[in-house]
């Protein structure tokens, strides 16, 4: 019998509720996933930069693509702090943050319009990150204020998410931005607990979002398209 195609992802160290539409949720995903958590990868601590052990997360990336894995993403956009080249294992794709398809994204837009992140912590893309992903110092980058619910129960958990508390910061974050840079012509999540305010962003900006769901998707239907072993199976809920 064939072996069920799976996306794999890697996963911080975290203990908060993750609603549909979060990378981490399994029910995200309309195909199976392979969800591997890395021990003591704290959200603060990996956004800041302050975890920076690239071994645990390769070793977590080959471990899930020994179990099956056709392509891996990860539910942290600032591990594009480590150069794409860094994540490279046999056979299959992997590309752990969005923020590496920035400079495609902005290829895609016309010369008047551009690409704007939006990210739980602006302060924390640094000159690793835009090195990495092509993105220019004058780019539009914004996140909600440190003291928002989203950030304390994300990056320290201190309280308990609230989805439509959650929503109505990302909703007010991107119309201010907006209203600063009317030119922007599509939206960039950079952190992967953010899709499911996508819809929300969408409605009240009328600008198209590219998340890590769209990435996971794009990853798993070309592998499932080179894969021989995967064409013979039929995607299935995890």
């Amino acid at each position: 019998m064939a072996t069920v195609p799976r996306l794999g992802i890697i996963m911080l160290d975290t203990n908060f509720a993750r609603p549909i539409g979060d990378a981490g949720n399994p029910d995200s995903w309309p195909f199976p996933v392979l969800i591997e958590r890395v021990p003591q990868a704290f959200a603060r601590d990996v956004v800041t930069g302050k975890f920076n052990d690239l071994t645990a997360f390769k070793q977590t990336a080959q471990h899930i693509k020994d179990r099956g894995a056709l392509a891996i993403i990860s539910t942290c956009g600032f591990l594009a702090r480590y150069a794409l080249s860094n994540w490279a294992i046999s056979d299959i794709a992997v590309i752990p943050s969005t923020l590496f398809r920035f400079q495609a994204l902005q290829a895609r837009l016309s010369a008047q319009r551009r690409v704007a992140i939006l990210t739980i912590d602006a302060s924390s893309i640094d000159v690793a990150i835009r090195e990495n992903c092509g993105i220019a110092e004058n780019t539009i980058i914004a996140s909600p204020a440190r003291t928002s619910h989203f950030c304390s129960a994300i990056l320290d958990e201190s309280e308990a998410l609230d989805v439509a508390r959650a929503e109505a910061e990302w909703v007010e974050a991107a119309r201010a931005t907006q209203r600063a840079h009317p030119e922007i012509g599509l939206w960039l999540f950079e952190c992967a607990n953010m899709p499911p305010y996508r819809d929300a962003v969408e409605r009240a900006t009328g600008v198209p979002v590219y998340d890590i769901l769209h990435l996971g998707t794009e990853l798993f239907r070309d592998a499932t398209r080179s894969s021989p072993d995967a064409a013979h199976s039929e995607p299935a809920r995890a």
